[in-house]
């Protein structure tokens, strides 16, 4: 008996001893060769110099873990200036973007970001000047099997921020009824407090652009042919341009005035409606192409035509107005808020939707309104109640009316302009 037991301590021992040889031997050959690959591309400058780091290896799959450092160093690198608002991180295959943490500094040493490299997509630098940026590049620890090396590398990094801004229109001519685009690039600060821009055609509205902003013009139909310059107040900057308007064939219409409306319609109108104008905010809620408000509609009256009452001319059409099959479904042009749902004495039963940017889609005279309200959300193609025969439908920004059917069409109108190289928000 003591025999066998002195025989299977032996074995133990010697099965611990090859075990612990077979662990050492691993352990110590998990060296700094291991590693992840450094080197990460910040503003599209390499930062192939890591100023420390830490690692723990995994030795035979995660059993045992290798710890390896080296203290940061107090140098930074020196950078090329940055002329972006925003600068772009490109990690190496060994490092994820939760795993990575970036601290930017300014020359004050007030912390302006301190965040993981997913949030730094959405940043952009609030001011000029100069910046002190650590970034610790690495990988956290996971389930994930088999198991991959956790720590990261450190890199410290002095640089200039020199960003002007600068104006570009999408097409530098629009025809009455477009919608001209305004793009505002090297926006310090983007997503805070927009430029203001003044142009006799009417107001603009911009949303906000990961490096700037896009602002959106109306030409309405009697816009006058032409040169019209436009100055954009961005800051204490001041930047110009000037869009050229070309005349559109517009048709004459007969239409019947029908009973003159009262005052109280009137004033009734100009309360519910005219007080629309000017609300809303920077979001943008559409995306693409608008669509037809009812089912089966076909147009009976274009935007911009000359009104003829007979042989009495009775104004423009600031809208579209169509013919639709009985009980066809009234529906929203576009996603967007309710602004408003009601019935007015001069339109009938009236829905408003809200676009966003200053966009809304005003229709008039439903048979009926569905269970909407003020403040509901509503998507693309969403039922707002019945279609009268003849649906009016108006889309403004602001106070200044454009053509409908061309929201329809999509293509170059700028509604639907996304700047090269950067993205809408």
């Amino acid at each position: 008996m003591k025999r066998a037991l002195l025989w299977l301590l032996m074995v133990l021992v010697f099965t611990a001893l090859v075990l612990g040889g077979a662990l050492g031997f691993f352990y110590y050959s998990t060296d700094e060769d291991r590693l992840p690959a450094a080197g990460v591309t910040f503003a599209g400058q390499s930062l192939a110099e890591a100023a420390g780091y830490h690692w723990e290896l995994p030795v035979l799959g995660g059993v045992l873990w290798r710890e390896f450092s080296l203290s940061p160093s107090l140098a930074n690198l020196e950078l090329e200036p940055v002329t972006t608002p925003s600068a772009a991180l490109e990690l190496s295959a060994d490092m994820t973007a939760d795993g990575t943490t970036l601290t930017l500094k300014t020359a004050g040493g007030v912390t302006v970001f301190d965040g993981t490299a997913s949030e730094w997509k959405n940043f952009t630098f609030p001011q000029n000047g100069e910046y002190y940026l650590t970034i610790r590049a690495g990988r956290q620890a996971s389930s994930q099997k088999p198991s991959k090396p956790v720590g990261y590398y450190q890199y410290q990094c002095h640089f200039w921020v020199d960003v002007q801004p600068t104006l570009t229109l999408a097409s530098d001519q629009a025809a009455q009824g477009d919608v001209a685009a305004i793009y505002v690039s090297g926006a310090l600060g983007a997503g805070g407090t927009p430029p203001t821009a003044q142009c006799e055609l009417g107001p603009v509205w911009f949303r906000p652009t990961q490096n700037g902003w896009v602002g959106y013009l109306p030409v309405t139909y009697n816009a006058e042919g032409g040169e019209w310059p436009i100055t954009v107040t961005l800051g204490d900057v001041t930047l110009s341009a000037t869009l050229t308007v070309r005349s559109t064939e517009y048709p004459s219409t007969q239409t019947s005035s029908g009973e003159a409306a009262t005052a109280e319609a009137n004033e009734e109108f100009r309360r519910v409606i005219w007080s629309l104008y000017d609300q809303g905010s920077n979001e943008a809620l559409w995306t693409g192409a608008f669509q037809y408000p009812a089912q089966g509609a076909s147009i009976f009256q274009s935007y911009g035509a000359y009104l003829y009452d007979g042989e009495r001319s009775a104004g423009r059409a600031a809208n579209l107005t169509l013919l639709t099959p009985e009980n066809a479904l009234a529906v929203s042009p576009a996603a967007g808020r309710v602004a408003y749902a009601g019935k007015l004495q001069l339109t009938g039963n009236t829905v408003v939707i809200d676009h966003g940017c200053g966009v809304k889609s005003y229709l008039f005279g439903l048979a009926s309104i569905a269970d909407i309200k003020t403040g509901d959300e509503v998507t693309a193609g969403q039922g707002l109640g019945v279609a009268g025969r003849k649906l009016i439908w108006e889309v403004r920004i602001g106070n200044k009316s454009v053509d409908p059917q061309k929201l329809t069409q999509g293509g170059s109108n700028g509604l639907f302009y996304r700047p090269v190289g950067d993205e809408l928000r």
